[in-house]
């Protein structure tokens, strides 16, 4: 672009800004960090007392004291609400020469909120140093005053403030580095994204235009205009199942439209889910939480979103993104000399959010088939009372003793023979015995046999099949049966 002379220095001036473009065609990518959302601006009711700001995001070097000190002068820009610069993206500047970007601090909501600041005039001063005593102060070490609020800069044309705008809130490669806040390399990657939008005409830029180009040519800035002018939609809606519940381990789908392209969109899902882009969807891709679509114009991208829970219960997956807007942008400079400078205007921008959830079923509860383990009771192993044996007495069958006679050999007499003269005893005639019947319980032989008993009058025992033992001594009879 074409700016009057009046802005422009000597090039003696200018040519420490083109340190960073020169760092950048080395740098490496970083991924990009959402600035923070905070709620719209109050009026203030007090003003603040000094106190040290915090760093930028991403800063790798510790500034000074007294770059970070927000004290006497410039604690009075900083009540009156305007933005402090304190230090630039590198350590490589003295206290009164910066690198841009540029780190300032202001009050948002009541909060010191430090967040950089972008060139967007590739020759002119930063305006952004402090001096020993903490004062701010040009590259000439000239005391300056308060850095104001602009309304924009006057040089750019509306489709230049909407593709800075972008620039600003989205990452953008420039050959091998992605464009952020969050480490050097990304700054300088995105400073000099915004310097071929701000200063693509600017002869300091000749040399660079192949590589402005490349990344930002006339297609891609049209690209990003028309993402600008249209009216960027977010809408979540569920696909599969369209109503009811699904059972544990099913899979619902839900769909998302937006014409936001190519900038991350937040998708979350409920803790113990599973989310990933499934379906026709080549032009999504899902990493960790950021969902980016890929696309131009008006109309919007259906993409699939396929959720999976393993519990029953209630999930949802929400999408929310800060819509792209000039509006979004904070435009500062310290004077017709100094840099206008454009930053992430982290008050106004309101997320859009959109969700939709789904049912799943708890498992049944099955009651395991209760099985009653077979009561096995114990076989009551009644310790084998192991009954000493009582020794079986044998049951001697009693047989009623009868008195043995002795026997007296009966001689016969033979007729006609001489009888010898002898005395002889004639015995005494017992009384008449009357044959006793037999008494107790019918004897059992040893073995299990039946005895048989039998008595009779004058004849000592007479037992069928039985053989006896005489015990004369003892008075007892003991029977054993014979084997046939």
């Amino acid at each position: 672009m074409t700016v009057s002379g009046s802005r422009r220095r000597p090039l003696v001036l200018r040519l420490s800004l083109t340190a960073a473009i020169a760092a950048t065609v080395a740098g490496s990518s970083v991924a990009f960090a959402s600035p923070a959302v905070s709620a719209p601006m109050p009026v203030r009711t007090a003003a603040a007392p000094a106190f040290t700001a915090g760093l930028c995001e991403g800063t790798e070097y510790t500034p000074s004291e007294q770059m970070l000190d927000i004290s006497g002068i410039r604690l009075d820009h900083y009540n009156d609400g305007n933005i402090v610069p304190m230090y630039g993206t590198t350590d490589r500047g003295t206290s009164a020469a910066v690198d841009a970007p540029v780190c300032g601090v202001r009050d948002v909501d009541g909060i010191a909120k430090s967040e950089w600041m972008y060139c967007t005039d590739f020759d002119l001063d930063p305006c952004a140093g402090v001096d020993e005593n903490g004062l701010p102060v040009d590259k000439h070490n000239d005391e300056m005053g308060a850095t104001v609020p602009s309304s924009g800069n006057p040089d750019l044309s509306a489709d230049d403030l909407a593709v800075i705008s972008w620039l600003l809130q989205n990452p953008a490669k420039l050959d091998g580095a992605v464009s952020g806040n969050g480490s050097e390399d990304a700054r300088s990657a995105r400073q000099t994204l915004v310097w071929c939008v701000s200063d693509y005409d600017n002869p300091l830029m000749a040399d660079f235009k192949s590589l402005c180009d490349r990344n930002i040519g006339d297609d891609e800035r049209a690209r990003i205009v028309e993402i600008m002018n249209v009216t960027q939609t977010l809408d979540l809606v569920r696909k599969t199942p369209a109503t009811g519940t699904l059972k544990a381990g099913e899979t619902a789908v839900f769909t998302l439209n937006t014409n936001m392209y190519r900038k991350p969109i937040n998708v979350q899902s409920s803790a113990g889910t599973e989310l990933t882009v499934c379906g026709d969807n080549a032009k999504a891709t899902l990493s960790a939480n950021q969902l980016t679509v890929d696309g131009r114009g008006d109309a919007p991208t259906a993409v699939d979103l396929c959720l999976t829970a393993a519990d029953g219960g209630d999930y949802s997956v929400t999408a929310s993104v800060i819509p792209d807007s000039v509006e979004n942008l904070h435009w500062n400079t310290a004077g017709a000399q100094c840099q206008i400078f454009a930053s992430f205007d982290t008050v106004r921008p309101a997320l859009m959010n959109a969700s939709a959830s789904v049912g799943y079923a708890a498992a049944p509860t099955t009651t395991p088939a209760t099985t009653t383990p077979a009561t096995t009771t114990p076989a009551t192993t009644t310790p084998a009372t192991t009954t000493p044996a009582t020794p079986v007495v044998p049951i001697v069958p009693i047989v009623p003793i009868v008195p043995i006679v002795p026997i007296v050999p009966v001689v016969p007499v033979v007729p006609g023979a001489p009888v010898p003269s002898q005395p002889v005893a004639t015995p005494a005639a017992p009384a008449p015995s009357v044959p006793k019947q037999a008494t107790g319980p019918r004897p059992v032989a040893i073995d299990g046999g039946a005895a048989e008993q039998n008595s009779g009058r004058n004849v000592a025992v007479a037992v069928t099949g039985l053989g006896l033992v005489g015990m004369a001594a003892a008075g007892a009879v003991a029977l054993r049966r014979k084997r046939s």
